[in-house]
Parts: C-alpha cells; structure tokens; sequence
C-alpha cells in the first residue's frame, strides 16, 4: 500500500508484542507501546497498522476530506464464513459491473475478507456513505463502521499483520496488480456513482421476507451446536405484478433502476422523459421486408422507450401509428399462410403490446446506465466540447470580425445555435429561422441571411436543405472546412493552430490569426444568459452594437474606456457614444477610478424597464408571437396544397375553414380560406389561426418573461402562460414525430 497511500504514516495498534489490542489511537506521534501514528520506514512488522480510507484535499473547499479507497469489511464474527465470502463475492461482481477493479484479501482473521477498491480522484463521502447503507442491506457480514466515518475510517491494507496472529494477504492478485487497480488504474468518482445507485436497486429488489437471522437469538435446542449457515439465497427474479422474469433478461444481472407504476398502473421506469434518441428513431422507421422475422423487431424499440421514460400508453400510441412505426408491424397485423399479412384488433394490439412492454421494462431497469437516466443526451459531452471549442474559436476571431455592421447578427445566431445543440444533444439542428430569430433577437430574415454569411465563411456548413411541404428547416452542423469564395466581406473561420496551416492554401484555416484561448466553460445556463441579454428590446433602439458594449461592461473584470474599446474593437468615438446612450436610460454609471481613468458599471436597471421608456418594449414577444401563427398558417396551406393535388374525384369532403376545430379533429383538415375571386386569403387564415391556438395568450406569456428577465423561445410558449413539457411540434431531431402529447401542468 505504500505505492498508493499517499500518507507517510499509518495508524499503528495499542498494546505491547504479543498482546495487541484492536485499538488504533490517533493522539500518540511516536511509536513507543501505547500506539499512534508510526512512518512506514522502520515499521514493526508484526504490530497491527491500520490506513486511513479519507484524505485531507488541502485546496479543496467545503469537504476537505474524500474517500482515497472504499473497502468493504466482510467480518465472519456474527455469521459464517460461507456468507462473508459471499457477501464479498456479491460486492467484488457489483464493482465490476461499474468498470471498478475489485481487489480482495484476506483480513486473517477467520474467514474474514477485505474487498478493497480505489480511486484516484477521490470520491465524495455522501456517495460512499450511500453505498455503505445499501451495503448493509444487501450483506449481513458488512462491517459499516470503516465507511461511516471520512475522516476516521480504517482498514488494514494488505501485508498488515493481524493481532491474533497472521496477516491480511492477496488472494486473487499479485502486489503489482493489486498496485495497478487501486492507483493508476482506479476507477472514476463517477463510477462510484453508478455502485450506489445500482447497490441501492439491488437493495430495493430484496423482498421483505429475505432477512438474515439473527444468529444471537438461536433457541436452546441449538444453542450446543455449531452448525455452519449456508449463504443468504438470492431472491428470486420476480417483474412488475409479480410475473417471472424471463432467464433471457435476468442474465444481465440486477435492476439498476427502479420501476414504479403509472398512473394507469402499467410499470415505467423511474426517470426523467426524454424524446427518443437519433438511433432510436431509425430502428423505428426501418422498413421491414416479407422475409423478415417481424417479431423479432419488437423488443428493442420498446426497450429504447422504456429508457426514456415513456409510458405504456405512449408507447401504444406511436405503435398504432403505423407511418412512424413501420418496423412494429408485427403487434399490428399478423402473417397469414399465403404470405399476405392480416389486420390485429385493437384489443388484440393492446394485448400484445402490454407484455412487449412489460419485458421491454424489465430488460431496460438491468441494462447500464448512461448520461440519459439524468436527463442527458448520451452524446451531450460531446456536444458541450464541440460548443465551447465554437466560443472559444469565436473569441479568437478577434473583435474585428465581430464589429463588422452585420457582427453581432453573427454572433448572435452562433450562440442561438449553440443553445439549440445544447438542448438537442448533437451538433447537427434544425435551423428554423423564425425560432433563431426569436433567440437571436432579430427578425427571421436577418437570421437567414446570416445562416448564409457563416455558411459562406466556414463557420457552419448545411448537411440538409429545407423541405418546404414536409414541415422541415434547414439542418445545420458545426462545419470543419470550407471553400473560400470571391466575396470581398469574406474572412475564414478558424479551426486549428496556425502551425498546422499549409503554406499552400492559405483560405479556410485561421491564416494569420492568433491561437484560440482555452476552451471556456459553457453550460445551458451561461448560454441563456446571453440570449435574455441579446433579445432584449432595448438594442431595437440603441442597436446592437451598443449591447456588445453593454455586455462588455457586465462580463469584463476591468471597465475602463481602453479596457472596453480592447474587447470590443470600437473606436474611442463609437464606445464613448455607446456608454453616453446607455447613461441617458440609466443602464450605466460611473465607478470608482482605476489609475487615474473613470471606471464604467450597470446600475442594475432591468432592460425591459429601459426599453419601455423609449417605446420599443415587447417586440421580441410580437416575433415569437409572429412565429408560432406562421408555423400554424404554412402547415395549414402545405396541407392545402397536398388536398389540391389529388384528381378532383379523389379529393375528400372537407368543412370550411371556421369550423370550429374539436379535441381529436385535424386542424389542417378544414378548407383554406379563399376570397371572392377565389384565391388564397393568407390574411384572414392568419386571424383564424391566431384564434384557434390562443394567441393573445402566447403574447401575453411572452411578455411577462420579457418583463421578468427570461429567455423568450417560441417553441416553450403556451395561451395558458404555463411551461409545455416539451416542444410545440414534437420533432424528434428533426426527422420523425413519434411522440404523443405530454400533458401540460402549471
């Protein structure tokens, strides 16, 4: 241990040789007979040590002490030794399963076990004191005592003599291995994690009658003899409502996560909802052929539901949809003798579907866990890098490239974008430009026409074009090289090192630029903080230029006129005439000198209090407004459009276009409204839309988060003021809606 134990000493026992106690005191520095701490140099290698488990982390605020190891005391003094060596055994495969190295040893007192195991980066003590309790509750053997305590647990290490004689020793690894695993080798803290939750599972899944009995407490008939109790039995793996689990899906092991009923009383797992993943939805829309074995392509879209928390219910609504399910066709109709298939009953679907959903449940509470059980995208530290590498690449542009008249469009989509692909969980979104203008703060041409600009300078690059009847935005990606055009406002972005450049191609690198900063941190919640800053209404007036200045003043550490003009690139004239605007609405005032030279701070005054003094409050809420009745009007004519095509005897009877719209009724099944002449009346479809979906309400949500402060996107705006769970439109990363309705709650 002392490869790994990052002390030099190590608490020794009390007493003298041959009659040591099993106490370690800490108050004693020397090493004479009544114990303390003594150095690992020179140490009596018959006197029982014992090491700390928790280290002190000087630098380290708030919990100074953190788990160093995690070792697992499995004592065979109340119990047999057959249920300590199954305790440990137990323990070392729940280790394993989480990618930690279990290392055990004998503790050399009878059938005692140590089942040690080791992480370098220290893990936190509510996670360790967690997997203790749980510990406890799967293995009766379990000495909680060394885990409960951070800065006072200790176990012997490996090679400590115990004092009754004997030594704790490796049984299953040499002392460079054993090394290896609990040093350099370690498991993550995030390991350590998953052990809690996953003992916690299997502590939650032991039914009340499997408690170990008290060995204390036998009658007098067998108070004489001493009879070895065989190990605690395994309880046996019964799913929810208490059928047997089938031995297919119990051989991955315990559940990890816990499944808990609906309120319809089917089972669901315990975690938050989520859209279906990109995999997900492909294995969904596969097209099945007359050869294929349609059952055997039920189960693993069922599992992906049940892992993002769907309900039964939904997953029985896209199932009877057979345009976004075409790969469940077999719980719809049935294959007949002549090759043909024949068309399910309802009653019979539902029927299929509860038990494929029942095992799809079981099946997905034992698989791994991954960063989507905490309402991630697996895929979302990817994407957090991928986005911070964007905001760092955008800071070493320079100012210049941002000060430009269209500048802070620019960067105002950039950081729209960024947002979207934070949310998304990938780097490859729908760019609907109505939303991006909304973000950005700009009205949706001036977000299309700098898509263009960054498409044209190589900052994004388009991997799909818009499809106009089908509903669908461009897609947009981060792009990674592009061709440089004869454009005299063109200027590359930038994506590597300068040394990397040829000296052949000087275009679509960062020729000339200096090396990006350190990736900064970003999070959703930095992000939102800069979208309310851009969107705000003010910047309608004094421009948004101004907002970069404003924006400076509020971020930079140092606020003077030279610091400002440095991070922004503005002549000493634009800043000066900047901070004059923004004192006259009382947004800025002067701070206390620096060196000499006048100092700039924000007052506090909120924006929208600013932008209603001059008139221009709200306009960001009339565009999100704006944008949902155009997402309504150009469905409506696109289905218009799709009606027109059809032969004339073909086309359905339809009511007219103020039919009032009922629960379940298609909305885009009414006529459009024409005039007189028969023509398409936009106008009076945007009034009738405008209508049907509230929106006097949207405009009102919108601006009570203007007025508060808050981030306006269209997509979260509800006429009841109240937050939808997810967005208008379900799109499913843009490709497939395949997700029912989720009910709306205040």
């Amino acid at each position: 241990m002392t490869e790994v134990y990052p002390e030099r000493k190590v608490r020794a026992a009390a007493g003298r040789p041959g009659a040591w106690l099993n106490e370690y005191p800490s108050h004693v520095e020397d090493t004479d007979a009544r114990g303390g701490y003594v150095p690992h140099q020179g140490m009596d290698l018959d006197r029982p040590v014992a090491v700390h488990l928790g280290i002190r982390q000087w630098r380290r605020k708030g919990r100074p002490y953190r788990f160093r190891f995690v070792a697992f005391d499995c004592d065979a003094k109340k119990v047999s030794a057959a249920q300590a060596t199954a305790d440990a055994e137990l323990l070392a495969d729940a280790a394993r399963a989480e990618g930690i190295g279990p290392v055990p040893a004998a503790s050399g007192s009878p059938g005692g076990i140590h089942v040690w195991t080791g992480c370098a980066e220290t893990v936190d003590p509510s996670v360790v004191y967690r997997i203790n309790a749980a510990a406890q509750q799967l293995c009766p053997s379990l000495d909680e005592a060394p885990l409960a305590n951070v800065t006072d647990g200790l176990v012997r290490p490996p090679g400590a003599a115990h004092r009754n004689g004997g030594y704790s020793r490796l049984t299953a690894h040499t002392v460079e291995e054993a090394v290896r695993l609990l040093g350099p080798d370690s498991a993550p803290a995030a390991a350590f994690e998953r052990l809690a939750v996953r003992l916690e599972a299997m502590a939650a899944a032991l039914p009340a009658a499997a408690v170990v009995p008290d060995t204390d407490s036998a009658g007098p008939a067998d108070a004489g003899t001493s009879v070895e109790a065989p190990p605690t039995a395994r309880p046996q793996a019964t799913g929810h409502g208490g059928r047997r689990v089938p031995p297919s899906i119990t051989a991955r092991g315990p559940r990890i996560r816990a499944i808990v009923s609906d309120a319809d009383g089917c089972p669901r797992l315990d975690m938050p909802w989520r859209p279906l993943g990109e995999k997900a939805v492909r294995g969904l829309c596969r097209q099945l052929g007359r050869r294929d074995d349609h059952s055997a392509h039920k189960h693993a879209p069922a599992r992906s539901m049940a892992l993002a928390g769907w309900t039964q219910a939904e997953g029985l609504a896209v199932v009877r949809d057979a345009e976004s399910s075409p790969a469940l066709e077999w719980l719809r109709s049935e294959r007949l003798a002549t090759g043909g298939r024949r068309p399910r009953t309802a009653e019979e679907t539902e029927r299929l579907w509860s038990r494929v959903w029942w095992l799809a449940v079981e099946d997905a509470a034992r698989m791994p866990r991954r960063p989507e059980d905490d309402g991630r995208h697996g895929e979302a530290d990817d994407v957090r890098q991928a986005v911070a590498s964007l905001l760092a690449r955008m800071q070493a542009a320079g100012a210049g490239r941002w000060l430009r008249e269209s500048g802070p469009a620019d960067a105002a989509i950039l950081f729209g974008l960024s947002w979207l692909m934070m949310l998304a969980g990938t780097t490859d979104v729908s760019a609907n430009v109505r939303r991006l203008g909304v973000l950005a703060g700009y009205s949706a041409q001036t977000a299309s026409q700098a898509l263009w600009r960054l498409q044209r300078d190589g900052w994004i690059a388009f991997t799909a074009e818009a499809e106009r009847r089908a509903g669908k935005a461009r897609r947009v990606t981060l792009a990674t090289r592009h061709e440089c055009p004869d454009h005299h406002r063109h200027r590359c972005a930038i994506y590597q090192a300068p040394d990397n450049v040829s000296a052949d191609h000087t275009g679509s690198d960062r020729s000339g630029t200096p090396a990006p900063p350190p990736p900064p941190s970003v999070s959703v919640e930095s992000l939102r903080a800069v979208l309310t800053h851009q969107q705000a209404d003010v910047w309608h007036h004094l421009g948004h230029h101004c907002g970069r200045t404003f924006w400076a003043i509020k971020t930079l550490r140092r606020r003077r006129l030279a610091d400002l003009m440095a991070a922004t690139g503005y002549s000493r004239r634009t800043t000066v005439r900047h901070l004059q605007e923004l004192q006259a609405l009382q947004l800025v005032t002067h701070g206390p000198r620096r060196r000499g030279a006048p100092t700039y701070v924000a007052t506090g005054r909120s924006l929208y209090e600013a932008a209603r003094e001059i008139g221009t409050a709200d306009r960001v809420a009339q565009l999100a407004t704006t944008a949902r009745i155009d997402q309504e009007v150009h469905a409506w004519w696109t289905a218009e459009e799709a009606h027109r095509s059809l032969p004339y005897k073909d086309r359905p009877h339809r009511p007219g276009p103020d039919q009032t719209v009922i629960p379940g009724m298609d909305p885009r099944g009414r006529a459009y409204p024409r005039t007189a002449e028969g023509r398409p009346d936009h106008l009076r479809a945007r009034l009738i839309e405008a209508q049907r979906i509230g929106a006097v309400g949207i405009l009102l949500h919108a601006q009570e988060l203007a007025a508060t402060g808050q981030l306006i996107d269209p997509v979260y705006l509800s006429p009841t003021g109240a937050t939808p769970a997810k967005p208008v439109g379900r799109a499913t990363h843009g490709r497939v809606n395949l997700t029912p309705p989720r009910p709306r709650t205040r």
